[in-house]
């Protein structure tokens, strides 16, 4: 299922393991393949804790979407309407789900790897990583409701900066800034760390924290869901103009030549 594994344990916590080599680049398959294996936890009555974690060789969480989904002349718009509308109901169903939900980001976490964590309760991450949403400095405009998302979590003025700027603060900023909830030496501390916490916020009965959480994430989770449709398609429209195929343009050309690019 696109690289993507679920593990149970008895305690009620599940670990989804994201493992599609070399970079766990989000395209079709992949956010189709998360979206199955999170709606399979939210239904297991077993699961009260979800864990994100990436089983991938090299110290990357996730290297973001994949840039063919969003180069106009390599889809089409059917296919684009599909793969923005399952992104955006992917990160919609974590933001408001009644589990608790916990990122352990190991090393870099650019752009969508950034919006899913930022859709999670609680985010750790190793020393040696680094998370943002940097479209800006590619020449492309950060999503509406990934700017919402930012602003939600760490205020409208230290998200301006960010978003305005691309840049993709190491682990110790990200704490200053309220961006992640704890940091690790090692990558091995990771999994044991957000289990854990996932333990510990799990100690309080579900149904008082999960109305609570509505009442905090509610507001935008369903404009969000609401906006899915005329979202994917506005950005069809912006991926047909001259500045963004440039810029998309320009990214492709650095990855034929091995560059990693992050969206």
């Amino acid at each position: 299922m696109a690289g993507i594994s679920t593990e149970k344990s008895p305690g009620g916590v599940a670990v989804i393991t994201l493992a599609k080599e070399p970079v766990n680049s989000m395209n079709l398959d992949f956010w189709q393949g998360l979206l199955q294996a999170f709606e399979a936890c939210e239904n297991d009555p077993s699961v009260r804790a979800v864990i994100f974690r990436s089983g991938l060789k090299r110290s990357v969480f996730t290297a973001g979407l994949d840039v063919k989904e969003l180069h106009a002349p390599s889809t089409g718009r059917e296919r684009l309407l599909n793969f923005w509308r399952t992104l955006s109901r992917t990160l919609t169903r974590v933001y408001r789900s009644p589990m608790v939900t916990v990122a352990a980001i190991g090393g870099a976490c650019p752009a969508a790897g950034c919006c899913l964590a930022l859709c999670c309760d609680y985010r750790v991450i190793t020393a040696n990583g680094s998370m943002g949403l940097n479209e800006v400095q590619l020449g492309i405009p950060v999503p509406v409701y990934w700017v919402k998302l930012l602003v939600a979590t760490i205020g409208s003025g230290r998200a301006s900066r960010l978003l305005q700027t691309g840049v993709m603060p190491a682990s110790s900023e990200l704490l200053q800034l309220g961006m992640v909830d704890a940091m690790v030496e090692r990558p091995d501390e990771l999994l044991p760390h957000a289990t854990a916490e996932a333990q510990r916020w799990l100690a309080n009965p579900d149904a008082g924290r999960a109305a609570t959480k509505a009442f905090l994430r509610g507001p935008l989770a369903e404009t969000w869901e609401a906006d899915i449709e005329a979202d994917s398609a506005g950005l069809w429209e912006t991926m047909n103009t001259a500045a963004y195929l440039k810029a998309i343009e320009s990214v492709i050309a650095r990855l034929s030549g091995g560059k990693a690019a992050k969206l």
